[in-house]
């Protein structure tokens, strides 16, 4: 079923429907916390999102999987020929390194790419990709994805499975509502674009550059970082976001 569910999230990627693949993800990981390729394909579209902390947790849970299932390779093998495995866990650990890279400059979420909307889109888009997102990617929903399995000798696992898909789905819904908390509002909205198209052209001018800080209203830091969102300005975004902090299995987050 894992296997199902991580497929589908393929799918949904390649139609640009990130937050669906997202979730489907997390599902397949609910069901096996040792699938190293859905692991590693909810860190590539958090990447994609740009949520860089958590894409590192999921890196980093990631390696310890990879580096454990090369370990009992090993070990049922007469003659130890850990070369794949060696090689998958040194391309996640380059990965990672890139990706906490990415996570100190404090780059925003892609807002527009979380509703699977563009910048182009108007108002009543807006509101409408996420209404769809919202009531799709609802926690209550999602935990009733797998209830029906609680019966019987496993229904304990089951509902292990069921609360964490739940709160995978809480803190997915939270983002999906983060990003519509900033396009809902004109203002915001326009502060993300300008900071956007900065960042942009910071990046194919000046790569890895520094600029002076900027002085707008809500304190977004350097203009070559990208937008931070108003929440910064209060909680510089950790303490808004601390809801992230029990994904996974080994790891606090994702």
């Amino acid at each position: 079923m894992a296997i199902c569910f991580c497929n589908r999230a393929a799918a949904h990627q390649a139609l640009g429907q990130i937050a669906d693949a997202i979730a489907d993800c997390s599902v397949a990981i609910a069901l096996d916390g040792s699938y190293a390729k859905a692991i590693s394909r909810r860190a590539t579209l958090l990447e994609m999102v740009r949520d860089y902390e958590q894409a590192s947790c999921d890196l980093k849970r990631l390696i310890a999987v990879l580096e454990t299932q090369s370990n009992e390779r090993d070990k049922q093998s007469d003659s130890p020929n850990g070369s794949k495995g060696v090689k998958e866990s040194r391309q996640a650990r380059q990965r990672l390194l890139s990706v906490e890279d990415q996570a100190k400059k404090g780059t925003p979420l892609d807002v527009y790419l979380i509703l699977g909307i563009k910048s182009a889109d108007t108002a009543t888009d807006i509101k409408k990709a996420y209404h769809k997102a919202a009531l799709r990617h609802h926690p209550d929903k999602a935990g009733q994805l797998l209830a029906r399995n609680e019966v019987g000798d496993d229904g304990q696992v089951w509902k292990e499975i069921s609360q964490e898909v739940y709160k995978d789905a809480d803190k997915l819904f939270k983002m999906i509502g983060e990003a519509y908390a900033v396009l809902s509002d004109p203002a915001k909205r326009s502060e993300y674009d300008l900071e956007e198209d900065i960042r942009k052209a910071c990046k194919l001018n000046n790569r890895g550059g520094t600029s002076r800080r900027s002085s707008d209203a809500y304190g977004f830091g350097r203009p070559c970082d990208g937008y931070k969102s108003p929440s910064d300005r209060n909680s510089n975004r950790r303490n808004g976001r601390d809801h992230w902090k029990t994904y996974g299995h080994s790891y606090s987050r994702w």
